[in-house]
């Protein structure tokens, strides 16, 4: 038995390429078992579990994230199956094989490019005997004269692929990966796909049939590994409309796309979407001119700036936006420029990544050209630059921490809008932030949710001006409710009065005989109500600072925060806003 091994960043993930080759063995398939770890496993289990199997050879597949954990797991192997031939593939392998075999004594070979036929072929080898290993394209194999390199594998006929799933029982809840696509467009120099030069796409026919078992079987998230999906954009359209045609209510779609290839028919077919039906992700990496040269990254920016707007207008599109710290001529003051200019995008996620320097990638050429400082071990990500010092890296990096917890994680919309207008721009806004948690030493422990909001709240007392202050406790109090209705309140969440308690459960008898504001609550009565869902009077106006950043007053009203439904997009509680009148019953 030959085993296929995928070690992934976290249970959620799958891997497509073990799932790949076992699919494409052709008659070897029975001889073909998969076996699926985390990083996070206890090496100790996946090594006692991959004893037991007893296999005579074990495929590895290699990338960043694992290639550290995998060479040490593998490693071991060896020494009690001393017999196991150990076999790897993946990028982390694919572009420095030589290299591999030399330094890891108990490798046996290694996959070089893509390995569907190839892996077909290995088997042919080693369980029939059937063909020299020589006859195999695509691999370096240690033999008993040295290592030896055969000719380059070429790239199948997509359509020649066998699909790779067949049961979906052992992956639920979990993300699906697919490819309908090879290569990429473009040049960029820090990405390995860019060395395959051209773009080899699957019949929209045959996508489409694939498309349909995750339909049918209701998968919760299907991410394209396809790199600019809409490269070819009447294959796009057609597996968007596809998509739009055939959606199942549940099924979220996820691509990675240009922005600025966008076509106006696309616009108009995304009007028809289910909010949550697809999401873009879409790489920027810096809006320096002179960066996106030396990258070899062509974009029109202007109409990418439109295009995401648009998207943003609809409200039915989760848009992911890239920015890469480290690239050739981006200093500090150049890369906070493209920090604020893609925030003012408003994406819904904002990455901010850092250089890696890939073995096999231009930018690895040019390593000594810019001065480039990077970690030796995976994922050797950049210290330093000829433009940016390891200084301007950590200040990066704690901007990037409150990136991710203030503004990707949704849940303080308002208070960070509102924050922004008391600073020179939002960069300046994260960076005083990163800071404020340096300073309390908070990036040394682990900090709970309710947490977050306290710290925030007391970084903007120092800030907002005392007329204002009442301003800030109403709307970071908004963010509060907005996601969940805790038991646990922070100090700044005001208690209801007597009154308001009693005009609250007066408003839920109502609720409980005339079911006007809250569909799918019937049968409720107002003691679970109560506990339910969240009334909250405010007299700032929440709506429009969300849209525009206004600071505006209005008469009182109030919200009522419904948390059985929810945004598909962001997770918030869908709202109501009830005038005083509403809210009181008065006719």
């Amino acid at each position: 038995m030959v085993l296929l091994v995928g070690i992934n960043a976290k249970y959620i993930h799958t891997t497509l390429a073990v799932r790949s080759l076992q699919a494409n063995a052709g008659k070897y398939r029975k001889d073909v078992e998969i076996a699926e770890y985390t990083i996070n496993h206890r090496r100790e289990e996946i090594f006692q579990d991959i004893y037991r199997r007893k296999p005579e050879a074990v495929g590895f597949s290699c990338y960043l994230w694992n290639i550290e954990y995998v060479m040490g797991l593998a490693g071991d192997l060896k020494k009690v199956l001393p017999n196991l031939f150990l076999f790897f593939g993946g990028p982390e392998v694919s572009y420095h094989p030589e290299e591999v075999l030399a330094k890891y004594e108990y490798a046996d070979l290694v996959m070089v490019g893509e390995g569907e036929r190839t892996f077909q072929e290995f088997m042919a080898y080693f369980v029939d005997g059937d063909r020299e290993i020589s006859s195999i394209d695509g691999i370096v194999y240690r033999g008993i004269s040295g290592l030896h390199r055969t000719k380059p594998r070429q790239g199948l006929d997509m359509d020649d692929l066998v699909y790779p799933y067949d049961d979906m029982e052992t992956l639920k809840n979990r993300i699906i990966y697919y490819e309908s696509m090879r290569g990429c467009p473009f040049s960029c120099s820090y990405c390995l796909s860019s060395i395959e030069k051209s773009v080899r796409i699957k019949s929209p026919e045959k996508t489409e049939r694939e498309l349909d078992f995750f339909l049918e079987n209701k998968v919760p998230q299907v991410k394209f590994v396809d790199r600019t999906f809409n490269c070819n954009h009447a294959y796009a359209y057609r597996i968007w409309k596809y998509i739009g045609e055939h959606d199942n209510g549940v099924t979220n779609f996820h691509f990675e796309i240009g922005g600025d290839l966008l076509h106006e028919e696309d616009f108009l077919l995304f009007d028809t979407f289910r909010p949550g039906l697809v999401q873009f992700e879409i790489g920027v990496q810096s809006t320096n001119p002179d960066t996106l040269k030396a990258i070899r990254r062509t974009a029109d920016w202007d109409l990418l700036q439109k295009n995401v707007a648009r998207i943003h207008a609809r409200g039915n599109i989760h848009q992911h936006l890239d920015l890469i710290a480290g690239l050739p001529y981006e200093d500090f003051n150049t890369f906070k420029k493209s920090f604020c200019d893609v925030y003012a995008m408003k994406p819904d996620q904002f990455q901010l990544g850092f250089l890696k320097v890939l073995d096999g990638s231009f930018m690895n050429e040019k390593r000594n050209d810019y001065e480039i400082q990077a970690s030796s071990l995976p994922p050797y990500e950049i210290f330093s630059t000829k433009w940016l010092s390891y200084e301007d890296v950590l200040s990066l990096k704690g901007v990037e921490e409150m990136v991710e917890v203030y503004y990707n994680s949704f849940q303080f919309a308002a208070s960070m809008i509102y924050l922004e207008r008391l600073f020179k721009d939002a960069y300046c806004l994260y960076e005083e932030l990163a800071k404020e948690y340096e300073e309390k030493h908070l990036f040394e422990r682990k900090i709970n949710r309710r947490e977050r909001y306290e710290v925030l709240y007391a970084f903007g007392k120092k800030h907002v001006p005392e007329t204002d202050a009442g301003n800030w406790q109403e709307i970071i109090t908004y963010d509060w409710y907005r996601r969940d209705f805790a038991k646990e309140k922070p100090t700044f969440v005001k208690p209801d009065s007597e009154t308001q308690k009693r005009e609250i459960r007066a408003f839920f008898d109502r609720e409980c005989e005339t079911h006007g504001y809250l569909p799918g609550y019937e049968g409720y009565v107002t003691r679970q109500l109560y506990h339910m869902v969240y009334l909250g009077e405010y007299t700032v106006d929440i709506q429009r600072l969300l849209k525009d950043g206004t600071l505006q007053k209005r008469e009182p009203y109030y919200i009522l925060f419904d948390y059985k439904n929810r945004n598909p997009l962001n997770y918030a509680a869908a709202e109501r806003i009830l005038t005083m009148d509403e809210f009181t019953g008065t006719p």
